[in-house]
């Protein structure tokens, strides 16, 4: 049986190695296969590790097969992450169960709220309660759980955004948060301190000892190219990139003329209607010139295993979406430069590429482009 998981491993820790222990626990035979987000996480942010370090993490965690979520689904809203996660997985042909974490133990109230969003009033009652100025998040807290936090909660929100996507032909196995030292944000902040406190990172040893000879990426040096980029933007141009809305743009362009650091700069567009990770991924689809989602999803192959790579042989014969193990066999640089119309699935993989690239860029000395087309999958033995 092929279970599937969505993931972001940044980085992988004791949290996601107690998830594959229950996933192996409770079905011991699993075939596991993750999908996971690319060079930048579903908030916007730059992954800590690159994606191949990230996917080969996971399969020495456990994992048997790693995917990439393509940034056109990565980059998004949760609905549209987990969404795009969802449906990447159901193509594959061959996974009969999600596997996901929350922060309840609850599957019915998941499900419950997961079936209201669908319901003619929930939809009229959170129109009319955008419109007073709450965030999408705020307002439906409001409506589907006014007695608490319980959709605050990131991995539950997730969950109920998993549910709503899941076809009928994949079953839901929800496995309850263990307890953790540390959350992957934590622990990302405590790999930035100086000096590390390592010893306080919730992570695998082998996790630990990438984290200890990583160069950090800087998200601070986007606010550069952020300018750059403005120099030669109208406000019209910034309306077209996906997401921008509301006048945004033009807070945006006023902001980013004095803010003197990233932060400043994000803390500048921030507003109810606009969280942070909201910005922070309009800023990322600027840079990249990200405009209108198109559908068309692949199998993006970042690592495996022995199981991993015989499951690619039944993906293959059951899915009829492509398998990518060799980009150049999909699309060449020429192509994307050249701005040719591209089929569907590869103009979603060419902003994988551009995603690695600007990823490349935000290192104190910045790393050569076009990585992808050089880096094979990791293969574990």
């Amino acid at each position: 049986m092929a279970v599937g998981l969505i993931a972001e491993f940044n980085p992988f820790h004791d949290g996601h190695a107690f998830q594959l222990e229950e996933v192996r626990r409770k079905i011991p035979s699993a075939e596991i296969v993750a999908v996971m987000s690319g060079s930048f996480t579903q908030r916007g942010t730059p992954a800590i590790l690159d994606k191949w370090t990230r996917a080969k993490l996971a399969v020495t965690g456990g994992v048997d097969l790693v995917l990439e979520l393509p940034f056109t689904s990565a980059v998004r809203s949760a609905q549209d992450f987990a969404t795009g996660a969802v449906r990447l997985l159901a193509g594959l042909g061959v996974i009969e169960t999600l596997a996901f974490g929350a922060e309840t133990s609850d599957l019915q109230k998941l499900k419950s709220i997961a079936a209201a969003f669908s319901g003619k009033i929930f939809q009229q009652e959170l129109r009319a309660e955008i419109s007073t100025g709450l965030s999408y998040a705020a307002a439906v807290e409001k409506i589907l759980a006014p007695d608490g936090n319980f959709l605050r909660q990131p991995n539950t929100i997730l969950a109920v955004e998993y549910l709503r996507a899941l076809p009928e032909s994949i079953k839901p196995l929800l496995i309850p948060r263990g307890e953790v030292q540390s959350s992957a944000t934590e622990i990302r902040r405590l790999v930035y301190e100086k000096p590390t406190p390592w010893e306080k990172l919730s992570v695998p040893p082998f996790v630990l000892a990438e984290l200890k000879s990583a160069e950090l990426v800087r998200e601070e040096f986007l606010l550069r190219l952020i300018c750059a980029k403005l120099l030669t933007s109208s406000a019209a141009d910034l309306r077209e990139i996906f997401g921008m809305a509301e006048g945004i743009e033009f807070r945006l362009a006023e902001t980013a003329r004095a803010a003197r650091t990233f932060d400043e700069l994000i803390l500048g567009v921030t507003n109810r209607r606009f969280p942070i990770s909201r910005v922070k991924r309009l800023l990322i689809h600027f840079l990249l010139d990200f405009k209108e989602p198109v559908l068309g999803d692949y199998a993006r192959v970042l690592a495996f295993n022995e199981r991993g790579q015989a499951l690619l042989k039944k993906i293959r014969a059951a899915s009829s979406l492509p398998v990518v193990t060799k980009v150049s066999k999909h699309l060449t640089s020429r192509e994307i430069f050249s701005g040719e119309i591209l089929a569907p699935y590869k103009k979603n993989l060419a902003f994988d590429l551009r995603a690695t690239d600007l990823r490349e860029i935000l290192f104190e000395v910045p790393k050569p482009a076009r990585q992808d087309f050089f880096i094979s999958p990791r293969c574990q033995r």
